[in-house]
Protein backbone atom coordinates (compact mmCIF):
# COMPACT_ATOMS: atom_id res chain seq x y z
CA UNK A 1 0.00 0.00 0.00
CA UNK A 2 1.79 3.18 -1.43
CA UNK A 3 0.23 5.54 1.18
CA UNK A 4 0.06 3.45 4.44
CA UNK A 5 2.52 4.58 7.15
CA UNK A 6 4.09 2.73 9.94
CA UNK A 7 3.87 4.94 13.38
CA UNK A 8 5.79 3.77 16.23
CA UNK A 9 6.67 6.15 20.03
CA UNK A 10 9.72 5.03 22.06
CA UNK A 11 9.37 6.87 25.60
CA UNK A 12 12.14 8.05 28.00
CA UNK A 13 15.07 6.02 28.82
CA UNK A 14 14.85 6.73 32.79
CA UNK A 15 17.25 7.51 35.06
CA UNK A 16 17.29 3.77 36.92
CA UNK A 17 19.19 1.12 35.44
CA UNK A 18 16.43 -1.10 34.91
CA UNK A 19 14.31 1.68 33.16
CA UNK A 20 17.31 1.55 31.26
CA UNK A 21 17.40 -1.81 30.48
CA UNK A 22 13.54 -2.38 29.84
CA UNK A 23 14.29 0.73 27.37
CA UNK A 24 16.94 -1.18 25.58
CA UNK A 25 14.69 -4.00 24.86
CA UNK A 26 11.51 -2.16 24.00
CA UNK A 27 13.84 -0.48 21.56
CA UNK A 28 15.43 -3.81 20.10
CA UNK A 29 11.51 -5.45 20.36
CA UNK A 30 10.45 -2.20 17.82
CA UNK A 31 13.51 -2.65 15.73
CA UNK A 32 12.77 -6.09 14.85
CA UNK A 33 8.87 -5.28 14.72
CA UNK A 34 9.35 -2.85 11.90
CA UNK A 35 11.55 -4.87 10.36
CA UNK A 36 9.13 -8.01 9.68
CA UNK A 37 6.33 -5.66 9.24
CA UNK A 38 8.77 -3.72 6.44
CA UNK A 39 9.61 -7.14 5.08
CA UNK A 40 5.70 -7.51 3.63
CA UNK A 41 6.37 -4.81 1.34
CA UNK A 42 3.28 -3.13 2.38
CA UNK A 43 4.48 -0.23 4.21
CA UNK A 44 5.23 3.14 1.99
CA UNK A 45 7.43 4.84 5.45
CA UNK A 46 8.43 4.62 8.73
CA UNK A 47 7.92 7.41 11.33
CA UNK A 48 9.63 6.60 14.96
CA UNK A 49 8.37 9.20 17.85
CA UNK A 50 10.90 9.26 20.28
CA UNK A 51 11.95 11.95 23.33
CA UNK A 52 15.37 12.38 22.26
CA UNK A 53 18.03 10.43 20.47
CA UNK A 54 19.43 8.23 23.97
CA UNK A 55 18.68 4.68 23.14
CA UNK A 56 18.14 5.07 19.35
CA UNK A 57 21.44 3.33 18.46
CA UNK A 58 19.20 0.10 18.90
CA UNK A 59 16.90 1.42 15.92
CA UNK A 60 19.87 2.71 14.30
CA UNK A 61 21.04 -0.68 12.52
CA UNK A 62 17.47 -0.98 11.23
CA UNK A 63 17.90 -2.09 7.49
CA UNK A 64 15.19 0.20 6.15
CA UNK A 65 14.54 4.66 6.10
CA UNK A 66 13.43 5.40 9.14
CA UNK A 67 12.12 8.87 10.05
CA UNK A 68 13.05 10.02 13.03
CA UNK A 69 10.45 12.71 14.98
CA UNK A 70 11.72 14.21 18.11
CA UNK A 71 9.13 14.83 20.61
CA UNK A 72 8.68 18.74 21.61
CA UNK A 73 10.43 19.86 24.87
CA UNK A 74 8.75 22.65 25.92
CA UNK A 75 5.43 21.06 26.91
CA UNK A 76 4.19 17.90 28.61
CA UNK A 77 3.85 14.96 27.16
CA UNK A 78 0.34 14.12 26.20
CA UNK A 79 -0.27 11.20 23.83
CA UNK A 80 -3.35 12.39 21.63
CA UNK A 81 -2.35 15.51 21.01
CA UNK A 82 1.57 14.08 20.17
CA UNK A 83 -0.17 11.39 17.85
CA UNK A 84 -2.58 13.95 16.42
CA UNK A 85 0.79 16.15 15.77
CA UNK A 86 2.32 13.46 13.97
CA UNK A 87 -0.85 12.59 11.54
CA UNK A 88 -0.88 15.92 10.67
CA UNK A 89 2.82 16.90 10.12
CA UNK A 90 3.43 13.48 8.13
CA UNK A 91 -0.01 13.96 6.02
CA UNK A 92 -0.85 10.53 6.91
CA UNK A 93 -4.21 9.06 5.74
CA UNK A 94 -3.56 5.31 6.30
CA UNK A 95 -2.08 4.65 9.41
CA UNK A 96 -0.57 1.91 11.24
CA UNK A 97 0.30 2.46 14.55
CA UNK A 98 2.33 -0.36 16.46
CA UNK A 99 3.37 0.00 19.98
CA UNK A 100 6.77 -0.08 20.93
CA UNK A 101 6.85 -3.46 22.86
CA UNK A 102 3.72 -4.45 20.93
CA UNK A 103 3.35 -8.16 19.12
CA UNK A 104 7.29 -8.80 19.29
CA UNK A 105 6.17 -12.61 18.39
CA UNK A 106 4.29 -11.62 15.19
CA UNK A 107 5.95 -12.75 11.88
CA UNK A 108 6.07 -11.04 8.64
CA UNK A 109 3.51 -13.83 7.89
CA UNK A 110 1.06 -12.68 10.24
CA UNK A 111 1.68 -9.17 9.73
CA UNK A 112 1.46 -9.31 5.98
CA UNK A 113 -2.32 -11.55 7.03
CA UNK A 114 -2.70 -7.98 9.07
CA UNK A 115 -2.43 -5.78 6.30
CA UNK A 116 -3.75 -7.54 3.52
CA UNK A 117 -7.06 -7.60 5.24
CA UNK A 118 -6.58 -3.93 6.23
CA UNK A 119 -6.20 -2.95 2.45
CA UNK A 120 -9.55 -4.16 1.90
CA UNK A 121 -11.02 -1.63 4.50
CA UNK A 122 -11.49 2.38 2.73
CA UNK A 123 -12.86 3.39 5.87
CA UNK A 124 -12.40 1.62 9.46
CA UNK A 125 -10.26 0.51 11.62
CA UNK A 126 -8.40 -3.15 12.70
CA UNK A 127 -6.56 -3.99 15.89
CA UNK A 128 -5.82 -6.57 17.92
CA UNK A 129 -8.10 -5.47 21.05
CA UNK A 130 -10.76 -3.22 20.48
CA UNK A 131 -10.98 -2.57 24.28
CA UNK A 132 -7.33 -2.04 25.24
CA UNK A 133 -5.11 -1.59 21.30
CA UNK A 134 -1.63 -2.39 21.20
CA UNK A 135 -1.75 -2.07 17.66
CA UNK A 136 -4.05 -0.90 15.08
CA UNK A 137 -4.99 0.41 11.52
CA UNK A 138 -6.66 3.29 11.08
CA UNK A 139 -8.65 4.90 7.66
CA UNK A 140 -8.91 7.80 7.23
CA UNK A 141 -6.39 9.14 9.66
CA UNK A 142 -7.60 12.50 9.89
CA UNK A 143 -10.38 11.81 12.37
CA UNK A 144 -8.02 10.92 15.03
CA UNK A 145 -6.98 14.72 15.23
CA UNK A 146 -10.96 15.77 16.45
CA UNK A 147 -10.84 12.73 19.17
CA UNK A 148 -6.93 13.97 20.39
CA UNK A 149 -8.37 15.18 23.75
CA UNK A 150 -10.20 11.68 24.36
CA UNK A 151 -6.93 9.53 23.82
CA UNK A 152 -4.62 9.07 27.23
CA UNK A 153 -2.86 6.26 26.23
CA UNK A 154 -2.37 4.49 22.79
CA UNK A 155 -4.86 1.54 24.82
CA UNK A 156 -7.73 3.68 24.34
CA UNK A 157 -7.55 4.44 20.65
CA UNK A 158 -9.95 1.84 19.08
CA UNK A 159 -12.34 2.00 21.61
CA UNK A 160 -12.36 5.94 21.01
CA UNK A 161 -12.22 5.97 17.50
CA UNK A 162 -15.40 2.91 17.00
CA UNK A 163 -17.94 4.26 19.87
CA UNK A 164 -17.12 8.20 19.51
CA UNK A 165 -16.10 8.67 16.14
CA UNK A 166 -18.15 5.82 14.42
CA UNK A 167 -15.31 4.00 12.62
CA UNK A 168 -16.73 0.19 11.77
CA UNK A 169 -13.90 -2.18 13.77
CA UNK A 170 -12.55 -5.08 13.19
CA UNK A 171 -10.81 -7.06 15.67
CA UNK A 172 -8.31 -9.55 14.67
CA UNK A 173 -8.66 -13.14 15.98
CA UNK A 174 -7.05 -13.43 18.75
CA UNK A 175 -3.61 -15.08 18.94
CA UNK A 176 -0.33 -14.98 21.29
CA UNK A 177 1.57 -13.33 18.61
CA UNK A 178 -1.21 -10.73 18.17
CA UNK A 179 -1.87 -9.91 21.68
CA UNK A 180 1.33 -10.48 23.66
CA UNK A 181 2.71 -7.14 24.91
CA UNK A 182 5.80 -6.06 26.83
CA UNK A 183 5.10 -3.78 29.68
CA UNK A 184 7.59 -4.77 31.89
CA UNK A 185 10.41 -7.20 32.19
CA UNK A 186 8.32 -10.12 33.26
CA UNK A 187 6.88 -9.81 30.06
CA UNK A 188 10.11 -9.91 28.75
CA UNK A 189 11.51 -12.69 30.45
CA UNK A 190 8.53 -14.66 29.04
CA UNK A 191 8.82 -13.18 25.63
CA UNK A 192 12.32 -14.67 25.26
CA UNK A 193 11.65 -17.75 26.35
CA UNK A 194 9.48 -18.38 23.38
CA UNK A 195 10.51 -20.11 19.81
CA UNK A 196 8.85 -17.06 17.69
CA UNK A 197 10.65 -14.57 19.50
CA UNK A 198 13.49 -12.93 17.26
CA UNK A 199 16.68 -13.53 18.20
CA UNK A 200 18.06 -10.18 19.02
CA UNK A 201 15.32 -9.77 21.43
CA UNK A 202 16.68 -13.01 23.25
CA UNK A 203 20.47 -11.43 23.29
CA UNK A 204 18.43 -8.30 24.80
CA UNK A 205 16.66 -9.86 27.48
CA UNK A 206 19.88 -11.99 28.16
CA UNK A 207 22.31 -9.22 28.36
CA UNK A 208 20.01 -7.71 31.03
CA UNK A 209 21.24 -10.37 33.49
CA UNK A 210 17.77 -10.81 34.47
CA UNK A 211 17.19 -14.40 36.28
CA UNK A 212 14.90 -16.17 34.47
CA UNK A 213 14.26 -18.94 36.81
CA UNK A 214 11.04 -18.12 37.95
CA UNK A 215 9.53 -18.46 34.09
CA UNK A 216 11.42 -22.11 34.20
CA UNK A 217 9.58 -23.43 37.46
CA UNK A 218 5.94 -22.22 36.39
CA UNK A 219 6.82 -24.05 33.19
CA UNK A 220 7.95 -26.60 34.93
CA UNK A 221 4.49 -26.42 36.75
CA UNK A 222 2.42 -26.27 33.67
CA UNK A 223 4.22 -29.83 32.16
CA UNK A 224 3.49 -31.68 35.25
CA UNK A 225 0.20 -33.28 35.57
CA UNK A 226 -1.86 -32.34 39.00
CA UNK A 227 -0.42 -28.70 39.78
CA UNK A 228 -1.80 -26.48 41.19
CA UNK A 229 -1.98 -23.13 40.19
CA UNK A 230 -3.66 -19.94 41.11
CA UNK A 231 -4.24 -16.91 38.36
CA UNK A 232 -5.41 -13.61 40.17
CA UNK A 233 -6.19 -10.08 38.67
CA UNK A 234 -7.08 -9.13 35.38
CA UNK A 235 -7.25 -12.63 33.99
CA UNK A 236 -9.53 -13.11 30.74
CA UNK A 237 -11.99 -16.11 29.97
CA UNK A 238 -9.84 -17.27 27.16
CA UNK A 239 -6.45 -17.27 28.89
CA UNK A 240 -7.89 -19.16 31.84
CA UNK A 241 -9.93 -21.40 28.58
CA UNK A 242 -6.51 -22.02 27.01
CA UNK A 243 -4.93 -23.18 30.42
CA UNK A 244 -7.71 -25.90 30.56
CA UNK A 245 -7.62 -27.12 27.52
CA UNK A 246 -3.49 -27.59 27.20
CA UNK A 247 -2.40 -28.39 30.82
CA UNK A 248 -3.24 -31.01 33.25
CA UNK A 249 -3.47 -29.06 36.10
CA UNK A 250 -5.74 -27.68 38.69
CA UNK A 251 -6.51 -24.03 38.60
CA UNK A 252 -8.15 -21.49 41.15
CA UNK A 253 -8.87 -18.09 39.29
CA UNK A 254 -9.33 -14.81 41.20
CA UNK A 255 -10.25 -12.75 37.83
CA UNK A 256 -10.83 -8.49 39.01
CA UNK A 257 -11.03 -5.60 37.94
CA UNK A 258 -10.73 -6.15 33.72
CA UNK A 259 -10.91 -2.63 32.05
CA UNK A 260 -9.86 -1.18 35.03
CA UNK A 261 -7.71 1.88 33.14
CA UNK A 262 -9.74 1.35 29.36
CA UNK A 263 -12.88 2.70 32.00
CA UNK A 264 -10.86 5.00 33.77
CA UNK A 265 -11.59 3.40 37.27
CA UNK A 266 -8.19 3.48 38.02
CA UNK A 267 -7.99 7.22 37.35
CA UNK A 268 -10.88 7.77 39.57
CA UNK A 269 -9.60 5.59 42.41
CA UNK A 270 -12.48 3.69 42.37
CA UNK A 271 -10.49 0.30 42.35
CA UNK A 272 -11.36 -2.78 44.53
CA UNK A 273 -10.06 -5.93 44.76
CA UNK A 274 -11.38 -8.89 46.74
CA UNK A 275 -7.62 -10.23 47.03
CA UNK A 276 -6.11 -6.79 47.60
CA UNK A 277 -8.75 -6.87 50.55
CA UNK A 278 -7.69 -10.12 51.89
CA UNK A 279 -3.90 -9.53 51.57
CA UNK A 280 -4.35 -6.42 53.55
CA UNK A 281 -6.52 -7.61 55.92
CA UNK A 282 -3.88 -10.68 57.23
CA UNK A 283 -0.89 -9.10 56.26
CA UNK A 284 1.58 -9.93 53.49
CA UNK A 285 3.41 -12.92 55.35
CA UNK A 286 0.50 -15.01 56.03
CA UNK A 287 -0.82 -14.13 52.50
CA UNK A 288 1.83 -15.97 50.56
CA UNK A 289 1.94 -18.57 52.94
CA UNK A 290 -1.94 -19.13 52.12
CA UNK A 291 -1.14 -19.19 48.76
CA UNK A 292 0.98 -22.06 49.18
CA UNK A 293 -1.23 -23.94 50.74
CA UNK A 294 -3.92 -23.93 48.07
CA UNK A 295 -1.17 -24.38 44.71
CA UNK A 296 2.44 -25.19 44.27
CA UNK A 297 2.61 -21.69 41.52
CA UNK A 298 0.87 -18.31 41.26
CA UNK A 299 0.48 -15.95 38.43
CA UNK A 300 -0.28 -12.54 40.15
CA UNK A 301 -1.28 -9.38 38.48
CA UNK A 302 -0.55 -7.20 41.34
CA UNK A 303 -1.40 -3.64 39.23
CA UNK A 304 -4.72 -4.32 40.81
CA UNK A 305 -3.14 -4.65 43.99
CA UNK A 306 -1.59 -1.46 43.49
CA UNK A 307 -4.41 0.64 42.19
CA UNK A 308 -6.93 -0.15 44.92
CA UNK A 309 -4.40 0.23 47.42
CA UNK A 310 -3.92 4.15 46.06
CA UNK A 311 0.16 3.76 45.66
CA UNK A 312 0.62 3.69 41.57
CA UNK A 313 4.91 3.73 42.07
CA UNK A 314 7.38 4.70 39.85
CA UNK A 315 8.28 2.30 36.81
CA UNK A 316 11.69 1.73 38.16
CA UNK A 317 9.55 -0.05 41.34
CA UNK A 318 7.06 -1.60 39.27
CA UNK A 319 9.80 -3.35 36.93
CA UNK A 320 12.45 -4.20 40.30
CA UNK A 321 8.90 -5.56 41.86
CA UNK A 322 8.49 -8.41 39.05
CA UNK A 323 12.31 -9.02 38.99
CA UNK A 324 11.90 -9.53 42.96
CA UNK A 325 14.63 -7.20 43.37
CA UNK A 326 13.45 -6.43 46.67
CA UNK A 327 16.22 -4.12 47.60
CA UNK A 328 15.83 -1.98 44.67
CA UNK A 329 12.15 -1.19 46.06
CA UNK A 330 11.18 2.29 47.41
CA UNK A 331 7.59 2.10 48.00
CA UNK A 332 7.87 0.15 51.53
CA UNK A 333 4.12 -1.66 50.67
CA UNK A 334 4.82 -2.78 47.32
CA UNK A 335 8.48 -3.92 49.35
CA UNK A 336 6.92 -5.91 52.18
CA UNK A 337 4.72 -7.66 49.80
CA UNK A 338 7.39 -8.84 47.39
CA UNK A 339 9.68 -10.12 50.47
CA UNK A 340 6.99 -11.91 51.44
CA UNK A 341 6.38 -13.34 48.17
CA UNK A 342 10.37 -14.40 47.82
CA UNK A 343 9.93 -15.65 50.97
CA UNK A 344 6.98 -18.34 50.24
CA UNK A 345 7.38 -22.02 49.50
CA UNK A 346 5.65 -22.01 46.06
CA UNK A 347 6.39 -20.69 42.35
CA UNK A 348 5.58 -17.37 41.42
CA UNK A 349 5.22 -14.56 38.91
CA UNK A 350 4.24 -10.90 39.26
CA UNK A 351 3.01 -8.50 36.88
CA UNK A 352 0.48 -6.53 35.61
CA UNK A 353 -2.22 -7.70 32.85
CA UNK A 354 -0.12 -9.25 30.24
CA UNK A 355 1.31 -11.94 32.70
CA UNK A 356 -2.36 -13.60 33.29
CA UNK A 357 -3.08 -12.99 29.68
CA UNK A 358 -1.15 -13.30 26.48
CA UNK A 359 1.99 -14.27 28.75
CA UNK A 360 0.17 -17.49 29.92
CA UNK A 361 -0.49 -18.75 26.70
CA UNK A 362 3.09 -17.61 25.80
CA UNK A 363 4.10 -19.69 28.77
CA UNK A 364 1.83 -22.10 27.93
CA UNK A 365 3.11 -22.67 23.92
CA UNK A 366 6.76 -22.65 25.03
CA UNK A 367 6.40 -25.54 28.05
CA UNK A 368 4.32 -27.57 26.19
CA UNK A 369 5.79 -26.97 22.76
CA UNK A 370 2.51 -26.03 21.26
CA UNK A 371 3.71 -23.79 18.28
CA UNK A 372 0.14 -22.04 18.53
CA UNK A 373 -2.42 -22.42 20.88
CA UNK A 374 -5.85 -21.15 19.09
CA UNK A 375 -7.74 -18.84 21.49
CA UNK A 376 -11.25 -18.88 21.44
Amino acid sequence: MKDLALLMMVGPMGDHPLEQQMGHILRVAARETIRRIMDTGQVARVILAAPDREGLEDLGRAPFPLEVDLDPGNRPFEFGTRLAELIQRHRISRLLYVGAGAAPLMSTAGWEAVLSAFAEIEEGLLTNNLHSSDWIAVAPAEIIPTRARRLPTDNAMAWVLHREAGLPARVWPRSTASLLDLDTPVDALIAAQHPQAPAALREAVARTGWDPSRVHRIQALLRTPGSRLILAGRVPSWAWAALERHAQVWTRVFSEERGMQASARMQRGEVRSLVYAYLQTIGPQRFFETLAELADGALLDIRVWMAAAGRWPSPADRYAADLFAVSEIRDPVIREWIEAAARAPLAILVGGHTLVAAGLVALLEAALHIPHISIE
